[in-house]
């Protein structure tokens, strides 16, 4: 696979529209969609659907930064052997994200070891 040169009026026009996400990359899905022959539609598509992804992961881990959460703060560590009380059901309600599909607010607050 021959290497894709990029124009500087390219990079410079993605930049201007706030797009330089997409350099890092570019050449390199330049050079899949044209081994594969693929239409110039599915091209944008697929470099519009790099750059949202992009956006997306930067913004969670933003706010996740600016509330202070740990990385290490996920539920698939969740020690669920641990001697703590809780209420099962609740906390499955919690994880399928219910809440947030339905539009609502969620706001737990107590020290560490609070019954929920």
């Amino acid at each position: 696979m021959s290497a894709v040169s990029l124009n500087p009026e390219l990079l410079t026009a993605l930049k201007r529209l706030r797009l330089g996400g997409l350099i890092p990359t570019l050449a390199e899905r330049l050079a899949l969609c044209e081994k594969q022959s693929l239409p110039y539609q599915d091209v944008l598509l697929m470099l519009l659907c790099d750059e949202i992804s992009r956006r997306d992961s930067g913004a969670t881990e933003r706010r996740a930064q600016q509330a202070g959460l740990s990385p290490d703060m996920v539920l698939s560590r969740w020690d669920a052997s641990a001697k703590v009380t809780y209420d099962r059901r609740l906390l499955q309600e919690l994880c399928s994200l219910r809440f947030v599909a339905d539009r609502r607010n969620l706001t737990i607050l107590g020290p560490v070891g609070l019954t929920i």
